[in-house]
């Protein structure tokens, strides 16, 4: 009927209004979810709202899903962004969250107080209770000359002018450059210095002398202490170069017959306080080598002017005895292979049946000589022979560097 609107019809201006707003506002709980829409139609009469009534009903139908989607859309969008309560009291979830974090922060903040809180009192219940060692220690101090042997010239040694042979005294305690003790001889190493002994000397003779105020009678017993010799080899590189091995080797024969030379005249001059009997004369040096000095003592068995039984006891330090430690050349090799078949045979045909080789490796901390190849086990029999790392030793059981090793 003209006047009324006709059911189910829409117009133009209605569908515009209806895409416009099509995203609804937030819902509430008293509102629909559909927002309902005006239905207006002024302009066309009713035979063209029955001719258009599926196409607009259809419209309709569109417009009404569109808005529903829109709706669900903007529930998402509030749920992500935590605008919604949660179940149990309305209270936002994002306002908890920091909560726990920081509570999370402060605990674990606490623990790791606590553990080292711990770790700390067990170290030092550890460090002032539980120490294996007495403590004690003492700085040690040396005032070393060395007096060097002008005597021993080209009329003992073909190598007089290359080499020199030194005798240790320390300063303070030696009274006299006159040897008359035990005789020691030090052989350095690759590019050592003859200075090296120093360490062991001055130890050596502030024992002594410790040994002496304590026990007056030690001279009654035969302990007179030791003298120590040192060789300057001009610090060639033996390790490099195989003829200098054979070279010093050789200057070791001379300076050792030179060496027993002088305690006949120095001998007389001492005799046993309690007895007034003379000291015995040395027959024999002992050796001490530092790496390829210990090389070198063993080479000197080997050759023409050796004195047999001139030494009897050799004591090497970090020494490589198997192999070389860098075979750079055919020669160091080749020597390597004549000393060590001397020896390896020297125990089987008597040759070197008093003589004692004790080899001391310096451990893990020694990186420049393996400790597999100060072994010696495979060169002399256990009877004349110990292998042993500086660890094993009683009262260091520590490793030791290359040089600390002196």
């Amino acid at each position: 009927m003209p006047g009324q609107q006709p059911t189910g019809v829409v117009s133009r201006k209605a569908l515009t209004n209806a895409g416009a707003n099509s995203r609804p506002s937030p819902r509430t709980p008293d509102s629909p979810r559909v927002r309902t829409f005006a239905v207006e139609n002024e302009d066309e009469d009713e035979g063209d709202s029955n001719r258009h009534n599926n196409t607009h009903q259809s419209l309709i139908s569109t417009s009404s899903t569109t808005a529903k989607s829109a709706v669900t859309a903007n529930d998402v969008s509030l749920s992500a962004s935590g605008d919604c309560s949660d179940r149990s009291g309305g209270e936002s979830w994002h306002f908890k969250r920091p909560v726990i974090l920081f509570l999370r922060t402060r605990i674990a903040v606490l623990g790791l107080l606590l553990v080292s809180a711990v770790v700390g009192l067990i170290t030092a219940q550890s460090y002032f209770h539980g120490q294996p060692d007495i403590p004690g220690c003492a700085m040690s101090y040396s005032r070393p000359r060395f007096v060097e042997q002008t005597k021993f010239d080209n009329s003992w040694t073909r190598f007089s002018t290359k080499y020199k042979l030194y005798l240790y005294r320390e300063g303070g305690y030696d009274a006299h450059d006159e040897p008359f003790r035990i005789p020691i001889l030090f052989v350095p190493g690759n590019a050592g210095s003859h200075k090296q002994v120093r360490s062991i000397a001055s130890a050596s003779a502030t024992a002594f002398m410790e040994l002496s105020a304590n026990s007056p009678g030690v001279f009654d017993q035969g302990q007179i202490g030791y003298d120590y010799f040192t060789v300057g080899l001009n610090e060639e590189l033996t390790a490099l170069h195989g003829y200098s091995i054979l070279e010093q080797a050789d200057f070791i024969n001379d300076a050792i017959r030179y060496i027993l030379s002088l305690y006949p005249e120095t001998r007389a001059k001492y005799r046993l306080p309690s007895q007034g009997a003379k000291f015995a004369l040395p027959t024999s040096v002992v050796v001490v080598g530092h790496s390829m000095g210990g090389v070198v003592a063993r080479t000197a068995f080997t050759l023409p002017n050796h004195i047999v039984g001139s030494i009897q006891a050799i004591f090497t330090l970090s020494t490589p005895h198997n192999n070389p430690t860098a075979s750079l050349e055919y020669y160091v090799d080749k020597v390597y292979s004549s000393i060590n078949s001397f020896w390896r045979h020297g125990f089987h045909n008597g040759t070197l049946d008093d003589v004692s080789l004790v080899s001391i490796a310096g451990g893990s901390l020694d990186s420049m000589i393996n400790s597999d190849y100060a072994y010696i086990g495979d060169l002399a029999p256990p009877k004349n022979s110990l292998s042993i790392l500086s660890s094993g030793v009683d009262d260091v059981w520590l490793s030791l560097d290359h040089q600390s090793i002196l």
